[in-house]
Formats: C-alpha cells, structure tokens, sequence
C-alpha cells in the first residue's frame, strides 16, 4: 500500500488512486488559498508545437534513476521545491515563487527532460518573469512563466516561436461533485 502523502501544512481534499500495469498510482489533492496580491501576476503558458510521449520521458528517466539511485536527491529536491512554492504562493511571496519555479527546471533539465524548444522559450520568456519552467513530461509541450508584464512575456514567446496564452492564477477549475464523489 502506498503510504499517505498528505501535506500537513495545507488544506487537503482529497485522495484518488489508479491501478496500472506497473503498480498502483496515488494523487492527494491540496488546496492553497491563494492571497490578495495574486490578482497582480499573469501565468504566461507558451506552447512549443513539439509533441512527446510522457510514457517515454517517465520510462528514460526511471532508467537513469535506476542506473544512478544517487538522482533520486534531485527528485526529493523537486518536491521540495514545490513545496517551498506552495508556501510562497500561499504567503503572496511571488518572487520567491518564481525562483522556485526556476530552479525546478534547471533540476528538470538537469534530468534531460527539456528539449531545445522549451530552452528557447524559456529564455525568452525569462527576462520579463519572475520565473519560468517546463510543464508537463517535457521534451516538448509547453513551458510556464510567471510573470507581472503578461504581454510583453506573450510577445516574447511568439517571437521565439512558440504559441503563447495568458492565465489567471487562482481560477475555479475542476471541482469535485459532492454528491456523486466525482
């Protein structure tokens, strides 16, 4: 059985397990409340038009997990990233979001999970963020930035080539369904 990975700090909703061919998956779901100055900042996605197949990245690396078990550190240090995160964005400190976001994804790339597409936007998109990284699998996809000047990161990305769209932070999204558990 998998052990509970609640997070103690923040507002847990729920659970949600899946069975795979290669073992039981297991997802807890956080809330963060999201504080009065999030409403300043943008989350800029730009895509690269690349595509990948996430059992591919996760299977590479996996190997190189298994070859050198020493990487497993720049695993626990991702989620430690994100949690540190979680508790700026909770707190407002989006700076400090930021270069956690950064500093992920040189951890990400460091895993070869990056391709030259998400490099070449991410350093566009860079100078007007307050941090950016990869989404998703990676080795293609789209990249994140978090940004103050949302149009001038958008023209950043388009200019490098990519597909780039603008977020709020903090919107409803999926909700689950009390009464069906859904």
């Amino acid at each position: 059985m998998i052990s509970d990975r609640r997070e103690q700090s923040f507002d847990w909703q729920c659970s949600r397990r899946l069975v795979t061919p290669e073992g039981e998956r297991r997802w807890e779901v956080h809330k963060v409340k999201m504080p009065a100055n999030i409403d300043q900042a943008r989350l800029v996605i730009g895509n690269t038009g690349v595509h990948s197949k996430t059992a591919t990245v996760v299977a590479d690396v996996a190997a190189q997990l298994k070859e050198n078990p020493e990487r497993m550190l720049e695993i626990k240090t991702i989620g430690d990233l994100a949690r540190r995160g979680a508790s700026a964005l909770r707190s407002g400190e989006l700076e400090e979001l930021g270069r956690c976001m950064s500093e992920n994804h040189l951890l990400l790339r460091g895993l070869g999970v990056s391709c030259p597409e998400l490099e070449t936007l991410i350093q566009a998109a860079a100078a007007t963020s307050l941090g950016v990284k990869l989404t998703g699998a990676g080795r293609g996809g789209c990249m994140v930035a978090l940004t103050m000047e949302p149009t001038l990161t958008c023209g950043a990305i388009e200019l490098a080539g990519g597909r780039a769209y603008i977020s709020k932070i903090g919107c409803q999204g999926a909700k689950i369904d009390e009464e069906s558990g859904n």
